[in-house]
């Protein structure tokens, strides 16, 4: 009889035992929430200020531009030039991304085209495949409601599931300090624009992927509020990549902080993008009106022009990040030869080699 009520006394002191750990586990998981939520309240609130102060400061030189300003920017541009391994750093990461963007561009657009002629065939339509767009060679009669909503949301989608790919092989190798993860992130955001950049434009100017909508009858209030979508969407993008883009500096550098950060910003973000998107409107004006007008060129080009809704949240968000340490193995900021050939190569043969069109029948 003793030994049982022995038995229920320690049965009892190890149940209210297993009862306070479990209060302390539920209070500790409370408190870790707790502080996780603040940080991210603390964080939100930083980089608010950040973003606002950077555009307050924007404006107040828009608007005292003047003569003053011309000689800073003058005097900074002289002393960057004359810092020899500092321009020659920011000429190679510069070229090294601007490759990695294009490639990454043509690689997209050229499996987006081949599928929508693909898919053309199913609807026995004949196409031309120009290097700026791909031509239904059909009477205006021949198109159908189906055709043309899958038709032309097919690059698109085909945007959108490339872009969603590339951004998990990226997260995958984004610690990595190689030069290909790139290709796979600004292959991200070409997927990204590709589809709410095409939504944004076709819903504005009633073309291309805007007949899609059109063709699923929604009336101009659901046009614009699938125009604001995207710009919204366009604009969280740049945010959730700003630190991607952070990370990508590992390729070139031991530390991001603010000795290189703005380095990094320019030549492996905003140069690339700014001169990519320049060179890829010009290789879209068509040479034959016959088959493209210039009303599709401008479409095309104000589309690809939706990076810079990408690269706005980049510009005010980069700063408000830490300094971030990789590692200390040596790091050899080198020329891409190779791919560098390879963008021009595929450059040229594009451009000069579909002028005159590929026939599909």
């Amino acid at each position: 009889m003793q030994e049982r009520l022995e038995q229920e006394e320690i049965k009892q002191r190890m149940k209210l035992v297993r009862e306070q750990e479990r209060e302390k586990e539920k209070e500790f998981r409370l408190k870790t929430k707790q502080e996780k939520k603040e940080y991210k309240r603390k964080k939100r609130r930083v980089s608010r200020y950040i973003f606002k102060r950077r555009l307050r400061r924007l404006g107040y030189e828009l608007k005292t531009f003047d003569l003053n300003t011309v000689k800073r920017i003058f005097k900074w541009l002289v002393a960057f030039a004359e810092n020899k391994d500092k321009r020659n750093n920011f000429i190679i990461i510069s070229t090294n991304s601007l490759v990695m963007f294009l490639l990454s561009y043509f690689f997209i657009y050229v499996v987006s085209q081949f599928i929508i002629v693909w898919v053309a065939k199913s609807f026995e339509y004949e196409t031309i495949l120009f290097y700026y767009k791909v031509y239904y060679d059909i009477d205006t009669g021949d198109w159908t409601a189906d055709s043309v909503k899958i038709l032309y949301s097919m690059a698109p989608l085909t945007g959108l599931l490339l872009g969603m790919v590339f951004i998990t092989i990226y997260s995958t190798f984004k610690n990595e300090n190689g030069l290909l993860k790139l290709f796979f992130l600004w292959g991200f955001i070409h997927g990204m624009i590709m589809f709410f950049g095409g939504l944004l434009m076709g819903t504005l100017l009633n073309k291309d992927f805007g007949w899609v909508i059109a063709y699923l009858y929604y009336r101009d209030t659901g046009k614009m509020i699938f125009s604001i979508l995207s710009i919204f969407a366009l604009v969280a993008i740049g945010r959730g990549v700003s630190k991607s883009f952070l990370i990508s500096g590992n390729s070139y550098f031991n530390y991001v902080d603010k000795s290189n950060r703005k380095l990094l910003l320019y030549s492996q973000v905003l140069i690339p993008a700014l001169i990519g998107t320049t060179v890829l409107i010009l290789l879209k004006l068509p040479n034959d009106l016959y088959y493209g007008s210039m009303d599709e060129a401008l479409f095309e080009g104000l589309k690809l022009s939706t990076v810079i809704l990408v690269l706005l949240p980049v510009i005010f968000t980069f700063a408000s990040f830490e300094a971030i340490y990789f590692d200390e193995e040596p790091r050899r900021i080198r020329l891409l030869w190779k791919f560098l050939i390879f963008v021009i190569i595929i450059l040229f043969l594009w451009r000069f080699g579909l002028s005159s069109g590929i026939e599909f029948r």
